[in-house]
């Protein structure tokens, strides 16, 4: 898994008991996340470079939902 991945893993917290809603407070925790960054960036290549990477990350858990869920629910 992506160091990337890891650190926002890491980062998350979630009251939610169910997998589904961890899942789910996950991406958004995720969108959020870079939706911060991509906010206190002045340039538009800095921009860019924040939602693409907000992209791929978002791809990489929705592709990799059963193991995401298996790690956020640890």
């Amino acid at each position: 898994m992506n160091e990337q991945i890891k650190e926002i893993i890491d980062s998350f917290e979630s009251t939610s008991k169910s997998r589904g809603a961890r899942y789910d407070d996950l991406l958004a925790h995720v969108y959020m996340t870079f939706d911060k960054q991509i906010s206190l960036s002045k340039t538009d290549r800095e921009m860019n470079k924040y939602k693409k990477m907000r992209n791929n990350i978002l791809s990489y858990i929705v592709a990799n939902e059963r193991a995401i869920t298996t790690e956020i629910c640890k």
